[in-house]
């Protein structure tokens, strides 16, 4: 592609969205890996394997699964690929043991049938571990449906809206844990999780910005295809960019104490909460950068992260015997603000200031940059101006942001 072919950078908002499409998952990775993880699944589920009876179904989940996948710090680290295994058994008739030992051992005769290493036993999954070209591992998780139990309980509590609502409670599965006690009785106790009813919240907040983004791409190249035949993972939206683009800055900050750094799915929650269905990547991420905090209540005290699907469930639960992660985060989020600030002041807009480089990765910065600009750029206006109509959709976002606090409204299902 020559300068001439290629869409040329007019703002900090070319510029940023040029540096979140480097951090994503190449589309032929990302292509290799549903193809890797398919070939998984056929073969779980072929007429002589042991698990046939059951049914077995393999899906994504984690950042694959929510569009918010970030390149690893160097070509050494490997995406995390994260699959569930879901059977058709009952916890009447299966141990925790029992699935977790049967889907192993059709992985295992999997990674034989391949030439690859044996896979790793985790805590809660099973590890498939590739050639080292292809760069990315996958976790795999054995689980059953339990959807019942998991609206009984929350009716339990109170959350009667999200009880009743299948998209967001609908599709809970329990899960394997060789840590617990009861791990190889028969009990109805299982861990459980909602990794799908959490992503139709996610998707739920920004519902506007996905149809448009999938319309777009539509025009774009010519598709045929109806807007919802489209898959999500072939577009992304303002939501999905800023959380790559702070995922990355978080993962540069805390290159050195991995272990102390901010989760991702307390940045991803927050920064869902926030966002505001803002049409622009600087303004979702001054939005979210200014409000993500607000969503963090306390609760007896304590720091409460609500998962939206579960609100007894804390996000946050480490951070009263590990003070150094909350502190960490508030560290991280001043950090944030200020670099992201500093730079959407800034002009001309191709220079990136020397510490949000730095917290993005200098190479991949620099890359992106030269991708989107022609060898004299021009000078264009700071995305953050007073009286301009970039500042008037950012105080849009702030009015909006202040309804959704004061309603309860889509941020916080439960509410409803």
């Amino acid at each position: 592609m020559t300068v001439h072919d290629k869409r040329l950078a007019r703002s900090h908002d070319d510029i940023l969205e040029a540096i979140a499409a480097a951090l994503d998952i190449p589309p032929g990775k990302f292509e290799e890996a549903r193809q890797r993880y398919q070939a998984l699944g056929s073969w779980l589920d072929r007429p002589e394997s042991t698990l046939a009876d059951l049914d077995p179904a393999i899906s994504p989940h984690g950042s694959f699964l929510l569009g918010t996948v970030t390149r690893p710090l160097t070509d050494a680290d490997e995406y995390d690929v994260d699959l569930i295994c879901r059977v058709k058994g009952t916890k009447s008739a299966l141990t925790q043991k029992q699935l977790k030992d049967a889907v192993g051992y059709e992985v295992a005769l999997y990674a034989r049938a391949r030439n690859m290493a044996r896979p790793d036993e985790r805590r809660r999954c099973w590890t498939l571990n590739y050639a080292e070209g292809a760069q990315f591992h996958m976790d795999v998780l054995p689980a059953l449906p339990d959807a019942q139990r998991y609206q009984a309980q929350l009716l339990a509590k109170g959350f009667r809206s999200l009880a009743s609502d299948g998209d967001l409670s609908g599709h809970a599965i329990a899960i394997t844990d060789n840590q617990r006690h009861d791990y190889a009785l028969i009990t109805d106790d299982w861990l459980q999780s909602n990794p799908y009813g959490y992503a139709a919240w996610f998707k739920g907040r920004m519902r506007v910005r996905l149809t448009e983004a999938k319309k777009s791409l539509a025009a774009r190249e010519r598709i045929t295809a109806s807007v919802d035949e489209i898959p999500d993972y072939k577009v992304r939206t303002p939501l999905q960019q800023a959380i790559q683009l702070l995922k990355r800055h978080r993962d540069c900050m805390f290159a050195k104490d991995g272990e102390h750094k901010p989760i991702s799915i307390i940045i991803t929650t927050l920064a869902a909460h926030a966002y505001n269905e803002e049409a622009s990547l600087s303004a979702a991420l001054q939005t979210i950068l200014t409000n993500m905090d607000r969503y963090i209540v306390e609760h007896d005290g304590i720091a409460w992260v609500a998962n939206p699907v579960n609100p007894a469930e804390n996000f946050a639960d480490k951070w009263p015997e590990e003070p150094r992660k909350r502190d960490n985060f508030f560290r991280w989020l001043a950090q944030a603000r200020q670099d992201f600030a500093q730079y959407l002041r800034a002009s001309p807009f191709d220079t990136v200031p020397a510490e949000l480089e730095r917290r993005l990765g200098p190479t991949l910065v620099k890359r992106a940059i030269a991708s989107v600009m022609p060898e004299e750029a021009p000078i264009g206006a700071p995305a953050l101006l007073l009286g301009g109509t970039h500042d008037a959709e950012l105080e849009r976002a702030r009015r909006a942001v202040d309804e959704v606090q004061r309603s309860g409204s889509q941020s916080r299902p439960w509410t409803r």
